[in-house]
Parts: structure tokens; sequence; C-alpha cells
């Protein structure tokens, strides 16, 4: 068992990783004091899957423990879903503030914490990412958010977690989609921070996808290491630090929101199609070496992300990539890739070098 300290000054909270870490829940839940009920958010196939290794690692609560499941998918951060959960929550715990234990994948993460800080103006809650993507990215660091038709996450707050608990057996049942999924996320962390585990993911990809247990010790921690710094230096991403976390998602959001949110390319798959059109950016403005981008570009293939989106119209991505929350007066922000570990920020890009990467990368719809 592994364990990170994120220290916010304002607050401080744990991320636990290892096998049968959920058995710690009951002991972070009697920590901070919480005797109320307690309200676990999954989903369907989390439930099928996990339902009783999940029960287990609650058993032991003398809490009130109450199960709502939403959508297995991304229609779950819609704002219907949103206030229908809300609804079952308010019904089920009357007058008592509860504690929300968001137990799946980024989609059940983002709804539940998203639902933790406005439901009675803001309720803890624990994060217990069941997914490679979850793990490494988006339960760590607070930020949640639900969906409109326009954008991704486009209504959103920080709550932060009062811990992640990242068990790495949930990771074992992952069908091979939901690891290169996370493959996205992991990818992305070797490029702007860490050239030590871009070179260990060259050199041994396969070992994740063989779900080798210290290879998926060593490429959590490390993710979760790089984030909790980040985010210890800039909690509210308004010091241009937490930014380069966004790597791969401008573009990468705009392939989702054009897609319809649907099956045809998850979030993992969109950010591994940002981050090529982001190292596409980079090599046009003579920032990145035709070397570093060609790396870039055969470890997202060999990961099994797509190099090219079909099925899309490049003025629908655009229209998707105008409503980026990282626009500042007007201008597009970019975070570019300079080399293996390295990123810089951007804003001001040209639009017709914009459009002209992104054809590279989408094939349009016959």
């Amino acid at each position: 068992m592994r364990k990170i300290k994120v220290d916010l000054k304002r607050l401080k909270y744990d991320i636990i990783i290892g096998k049968g870490a959920i058995s710690r829940i009951s002991g972070v839940i009697s920590g901070i004091g919480f005797k109320g009920p307690v309200v676990v958010i999954s989903d369907r196939n989390v439930r099928a899957l996990f339902g009783k290794y999940i029960s287990k690692g609650l058993l032991s609560l003398p809490n009130r423990v109450i199960n709502i499941d939403v959508p297995a998918s991304e229609r779950a951060k819609s704002i219907d879903v949103f206030q229908a959960t809300i609804r079952r929550i308010a019904k089920a715990t009357r007058k008592h503030k509860p504690l929300i234990v968001a137990i799946g994948g980024g989609v059940v993460g983002d709804l539940s914490g998203f639902i933790a800080a406005t439901f009675r103006r803001g309720v803890p809650v624990i994060q217990v990412p069941t997914t490679l993507l979850a793990g490494v990215d988006s339960s760590i660091g607070g930020k949640t958010g639900i969906d409109i038709p326009e954008a991704k996450n486009l209504i959103g707050a920080f709550k932060q977690p009062e811990a992640v608990i990242v068990d790495t057996e949930f990771l074992k049942a992952l069908p091979e989609r939901q690891l290169v999924n996370g493959m996205g996320e992991v990818i992305k962390y070797g490029v702007i921070k860490n050239p030590g585990l871009f070179r260990y993911l060259e050199h041994n990809i396969a070992k994740i996808f063989r779900k080798d247990d210290a290879a998926f010790a060593r490429v959590l921690y490390d993710c979760a290491l790089i984030k909790a710094r980040i985010v210890e230096k800039d909690e509210f991403d308004a010091k241009d630090i937490r930014i380069i976390l966004n790597f791969g998602h401008t573009l990468g959001h705009a392939v989702e929101a054009a897609s319809g949110y649907s099956d045809g390319y998850n979030h993992g798959e969109s950010v591994g199609l940002g981050m090529l059109m982001a190292s596409g950016i980079a090599l046009r403005l003579g920032i990145l070496t035709q070397r570093d981008h060609d790396r870039i570009k055969d470890l997202v293939k060999r990961a099994g992300l797509p190099l090219l989106a079909g099925r899309l119209a490049v003025q629908k991505v655009m229209g998707a990539y105008s409503h980026d929350k990282k626009f500042v007066k007007g201008l597009n922000r970019f975070v570019l890739p300079v080399r293996i570990g390295g990123v810089v920020v951007r804003e001001g890009i040209s639009e017709n070098l914009i459009k002209a990467v992104v054809r590279e990368h989408v094939r349009e719809q016959n």
C-alpha cells in the first residue's frame, strides 16, 4: 500500500494506492469523525462487477449506507441525471448532511464531486476510482463538472475530496478498451512532466495490458504524484501552473463534444487525438522536434489510441473547440509540448493553423 499526501495548506488528504485499498474506507470515514448517512454513488456495471467487494469494504461502518446507481455512460454527467440524483439523495437523507462516496470511473467521480460541491452548499466526498483513467487523473485535484451539448464540463466547481482510494483490484477487471482509455491520461503525464515515465511506457507498455501489478503500481503512483504536486501549487487553476494538465484536452474535449459524447470516442481516446493535434501544432510552430513528435505519435499508437477521428465534421470539432474554457479575453490557449517532459502555454494561435491540424486528424463524414 502506497500513500501520497496532498497538502493544500487549508486542508490535507491522502491518496491511498494498492491492492485491497477499499478496506481503508471505514477508517477514513471514522477518521474524519463523520457519523451521518453515507451515500454511495456508482453505476450498474461497477455494481455488477464489484458489488460484494464494495459492500465488504463498507461493512464495518456504523453509518447508514444508501446506494444510488447512475447511467454507465457520459450521459450520467447531464443536468437531468444531476437533478434526479440530487432529489433521490434529498429524499433519502432528509434532515441530515450526507457524505458522498463516488465509486466508479471519471463520469461517476465528476458527477458525484459536483453533487458534493452543490448539495446543501457542500458535503464531504470520498473518491474511489475503478478505472485507470480516474485513478491517475480525474479523481485527484477537486475538479468536478457536468456537460451540456455545447461542451464538456462547462458547468462545474472545485470540490476537494476527503480521500482518494485507488484499489488496484478494480483495474484487474477492466476490459482492454478501458485500459486504452486510461493510457490517454497516463501518456499525458509523461509528456508534460516526467520523461522517465514516458521511457518506462515505451519499454513496458505491454505489461499494462497484461495487468501486471508492478506496472499498475508504478504508473498509478507516478501519475498521482505529479498531479498532487501540481494541484498543491495551483488548487484553483488560477496561477497558470495547473493548466499544463490540460495538454491534449483543448481539441480532445472538442472531439468528445462533436461526437455527442457517444461511445465513438471516450475521454482517453479523445485526449490521445488532442495530444497528437497539440503536438502537430507545436511541430508546425517549430518548438517541437520531429523526433519527439514521432515518439509521442508512436506511443499513442502502441497504446491502442486512435490516430485519426472518423465520422466527424471538421467544422463541428472547431465549433466545439470555440467553447473551450481556456479562452482568455477571446484568445485561445494551448498547452504545447517542447520536448518529452516539458510543455509551454501559447496564446493566440492562428485559427487557420489549428484548422489545418484538425483536418489532418479528422476524417470528414460522408
